[in-house]
């Protein structure tokens, strides 16, 4: 019998006919559909011997497809209102389902799309099929399961819930409100979102991840690591920026299993398919849409070598690095324009996990970076020898065989302790003040401070929340480690020195076009064609400062991508240019000795670097 075949009802019998008449319940025909036990079929709808949905008419009976079809649940996107059904339908002897927006069992042009998922519906019987859905959800409206479901992982929305992949946490003392679904499902935009979410799922077991994970905790890198992965859920309870994490090491020192131990934690660290680790070794636009699915769960990117040089601008690295360090600090994605005008930018909290074997620091030119990335140089496994690699082999054996225990562990003890939420934020306070309140303190220094508050206030947490993890090392102890290492890289990035350094670079490359005085009296005249920077020395001897024309700063940065501007703004807040009232404070007139014949001295507007800013530059002490 082919679908849309008419069927004529004389042949059928009387107890079939009687059917058609009454309300049929579903299960009691078919006991293994997933419906609920009260749901029925629209009046004239009807299961054949063989299962197939019929339709009854005056003249006999339809079949509108050779298999049952059932709308198994309704599912609302509270963020975006879009609306969905859950279609199912029973062939090859199982129950196949697909989630699909609402509109498309409306529409008979976009209906005949779920062909491609082996949906018994064709150009010829796909009205019949739209009309029997629309009867369908209106005869079982309150029988079909209404959910939720969200385009994030992590916190949902009202911080009611948790997404861990495709698994809904919620609080054991949460009771359900008037009106609100019962669970809450992941529907991610794509097959990608999908795939990405996957990899959040457990192996293995608990004690044995704990056992393992105990060896590590001996390396300080390796443990605050961990602690900073197991941080995430509480960025938004704490009140805690987006920020970056790094390792960085030559080849084979342990980094990467280093990044694998940190991501076990939450679900499968392989880098095989089935995971939600990544590679750098990919576009913008990727390593956006990876951030804006998470809402209070880490994000990993491994080996910044591999990153896509989409705009080199200069000779330290990858645009795409920097640029992602700065997308994940805003919390926010670029906007993209669609058809019909611009996309849904939603907002995100990560801290993202980076490896690589130069720092990123070192990848920009861009300054801002420097207090927006914890970057810990060094073997996070201390040293590279037997010892420490059968440590690094058992780990990394460990990490594929037991994961994605500890992150949801967390997570329930959160929700569970929902009362102590206020008192985390003000122990985050105190220990924020506690780490930041050095007068001393950089603008970088206070906010990588912040961080690391944060995962100090996390550590106690963790504990409480996986008593299973050992905790030997004092937690000053492994913060001070950590700390200091991450300081002295974020002030040897100090971009103000790197770009003074090219300054210097070109001062010493080009001494025949530095004017001095003795040139002066040896009536060489001042050439703006040929000179480029003047050096004052005075009658006895000493050296007080080095100026150079606006045009060739300008070409030292510009070839050296920097930007003009910022520089010379970060060198007078260090004290080294020397400057009046020209240029918005930041040139200065520089007198030239006339020569015989000149009828009066030359002045020319410069950049003015004082003696001392030569040595501060270099990071040594200025001379007295």
């Amino acid at each position: 019998m082919n679908t849309n075949q008419t069927v004529n009802t004389s042949s059928m019998s009387a107890v079939a006919q009687d059917i058609v008449l009454k309300t049929i319940n579903i299960q009691q025909r078919i006991p293994n559909a997933p419906v609920s036990n009260a749901s029925e079929l629209p009046h004239r709808y009807l299961f054949a011997k063989d299962l197939s949905l019929v339709k009854s008419t005056d003249a006999g009976g339809i079949r509108l497809s050779p298999c049952p079809i059932v709308i198994s649940e309704c599912s609302e996107n509270r963020s975006t209102g879009l609306h969905y059904v859950t279609l199912s339908w029973l062939r090859d002897g199982r129950w196949h389902q697909h989630q699909i927006e609402r509109g498309v069992i409306a529409s008979k042009t976009s209906i005949v799309g779920l062909a491609n998922y082996n949906f018994p519906v064709t150009s010829i019987n796909a009205n019949g099929i739209i009309e029997y859905l629309q009867e369908y959800d209106r005869v079982n409206s309150g029988n079909i399961p209404k959910t939720f479901v969200d385009s994030r992982l992590g916190w949902t929305e009202d911080m009611a819930g948790f997404l861990w992949g495709h698994s809904y946490l919620s609080g054991t003392s949460a009771g359900k409100l008037p009106g609100q679904a019962p669970v809450v499902r992941f529907k991610g935009a794509d097959q990608g979102d999908e795939q990405f979410a996957s990899g959040f799922v457990q192996k293995g077991s608990f004690a044995a991840w704990a056992s393992m994970v105990n060896e590590a905790l001996e390396y300080p890198d390796v443990a605050f690591a961990l602690y900073t992965s197991l941080a995430a859920p509480l960025l938004p309870i704490l009140g805690v920026d987006n920020f970056t994490l790094e390792l960085c090491a030559p080849s084979s020192s342990g980094k990467t299993t280093a990044l694998m131990l940190a991501a076990s934690a939450w679900g499968n660290p392989s880098f095989h398919a089935g995971s939600f680790i990544n590679t750098w070794n990919g576009t913008d636009n990727r390593i956006g849409r990876m951030a804006a699915l998470l809402n209070g769960l880490p994000l990993f990117l491994d080996e910044t070598k591999l990153a896509r040089l989409q705009n080199k601008k200069n000779k330290y690295g990858s645009d795409l690095v920097t640029d992602s360090i700065y997308m994940i600090a805003s919390g926010m994605d670029k906007g993209r324009a669609t058809l019909h005008g611009s996309d849904r930018v939603q907002p995100f909290r990560t801290i993202l996990f980076s490896t690589g074997e130069t720092p990123s620091l070192d990848l920009s030119t861009d300054g801002g970076v420097r207090g927006r990335i914890i970057d810990l140089w060094g073997n996070p496994f201390l040293r590279t020898d037997a010892e420490s690699k059968a440590v690094v082999t058992r780990t990394k054996t460990g990490v594929t065989d037991h994961f994605g225990h500890a992150g949801p562990r967390m997570v329930q003890f959160i929700l569970d302790h929902r009362d102590q939420w206020p008192i985390w934020k003000e122990a985050y306070a105190e220990a924020n003040e506690l780490l930041t309140k050095s007068p001393d303190l950089t603008p970088v220094e206070m906010r990588l401070g912040e961080y690391f508050a944060a995962v100090a206030t996390a550590i106690a947490i963790i504990h409480a929340a996986l008593p299973e993890l050992k905790r030997s090392t004092p937690v000053r102890s492994l913060l001070d480690s950590v700390w200091s290492r991450a300081m002295n890289e974020a002030k040897s990035a100090d971009i103000a020195s790197q770009a003074f350094g090219c300054v210097e670079e070109w001062i010493s490359s080009n001494q025949n076009r530095v004017y001095l005085p003795a040139e002066a009296r040896q009536n060489i005249p001042w050439s703006g064609d040929m000179h480029g920077a003047y050096c004052d020395v005075t009658d006895d001897g000493e050296w007080t400062f080095t100026g150079l024309t606006k045009t060739i700063l300008d070409d030292i940065l510009r070839k050296n991508g920097f930007k003009a501007l910022e520089m010379v703004r970060l060198w007078k807040d260090k004290g080294w240019l020397i400057t009046d009232d020209w240029s918005k404070g930041y040139q200065r007139k520089v007198v030239i000795p006339k020569t015989a014949g000149e009828s009066k001295n030359v002045i020319v507007p410069m950049y003015c670097f004082s003696a001392k800013s030569f040595w501060d530059g270099r990071g040594r002490t200025s001379p007295k």
